[in-house]
């Protein structure tokens, strides 16, 4: 019944996710050998030039484990473009959980205006580790 909750959960995280109101949509989070890699699609009508992401672990209990640092990049993502970016990081390896999350904290567009999160991280994903 857990496992059934789990995914529940994840389906319902994965559908806030999906608004239309982020401009820059995470997809995939994946944690592998000391490399943070995050799937995102630009859904806005804009030119993305920069952006910020956080990062937060969930153990087998569920319990939170943010990550210590966010990740930025420069890139000229068009609208409806898909980047795959990947970050080593030897602090990585110390947040072995079963669950990733990724969000968007802010996001630069080529014509100088920004989007900024609210605190809510809507614009996220949260991925099962392998």
């Amino acid at each position: 019944m857990k496992s059934a909750g789990l995914l529940l959960l994840l389906m319902s995280v994965a559908a806030m996710g999906q608004s239309n109101t982020c401009p820059l949509q995470p997809i995939l989070v994946k944690n592998v050998a000391s490399q943070i890699s995050v799937s995102l699609q630009s859904t806005s009508g804009k030119q993305v030039t920069a952006y910020h992401l956080g990062l937060t672990f969930f153990d087998v209990n569920g319990k939170a484990h943010l990550f210590p640092h966010t990740f930025a990049d420069n890139v000229a993502l068009k609208s409806q473009g898909k980047r795959k970016a990947i970050w080593h990081s030897p602090q990585a390896h110390q947040f072995l959980q079963p669950l990733a999350k990724a969000y968007l904290l802010d996001a630069t567009f080529s014509d100088g205006t920004e989007w900024l999160d609210d605190g809510s991280h809507l614009c996220s994903v949260t991925s099962v580790q392998e």
